[in-house]
């Protein structure tokens, strides 16, 4: 049986999430699969709360050095948050091959859409371009241990 290192992700962001984010409450919402060529109907795979803000995640997985946009089938649902005030939508990406996690907007998704790129490159990470936040993390056998405190800056608290 092949290993879903996206599951695993998913597990090891949710443990890293309670460690580093204490005092929150983290859901993750059920997988929902809809008749629609296997795009699920959720919103994304999880709801963070840690006050005031709600954050709206949806994790990916990688290998390689891009993250195609056709990739982000949440991404149209997720938009339709960007402008409440202490909502937080976006992405946390792990390129695998290259041992980093980073945060993306919904916001710094729709800048990218507009100058025409078609994917996230890892090369856009550290950047100054697009505010993408990297999460620190330390690798460790095949997951890293990833601090998710940086994401309860983005509303300036």
């Amino acid at each position: 049986m092949a290993v879903n290192r996206g599951k695993q992700f998913e597990a090891k962001f949710r443990e890293d999430w309670a460690r580093t984010v204490p005092a929150s409450f983290l859901l993750r919402l059920p997988d929902q699969v809809s008749n629609y060529a296997g795009y699920s109907s959720n919103i994304c795979d999880f709801i963070g709360y840690n006050y005031p803000n709600l954050f709206l995640i949806e994790c990916k997985s990688i290998h390689g050095n891009t993250l195609s946009f056709t990739n982000l089938t949440q991404f149209e649902k997720l938009v339709d948050y960007k402008d409440i005030k202490g909502v937080f939508p976006g992405v946390i990406v792990w390129w695998v091959d290259h041992d980093t996690v980073a945060w993306i907007s919904v916001t710094e998704v729709m800048k990218m859409k507009n100058d025409g790129k078609k994917s996230i490159n890892v090369k856009m990470v550290g950047e100054k371009v697009y505010d993408i936040v990297t999460i620190p993390s330390v690798k460790k056998r095949v997951f890293l241990d990833s601090d998710y405190s940086v994401l309860t800056k983005l509303g300036g608290n």
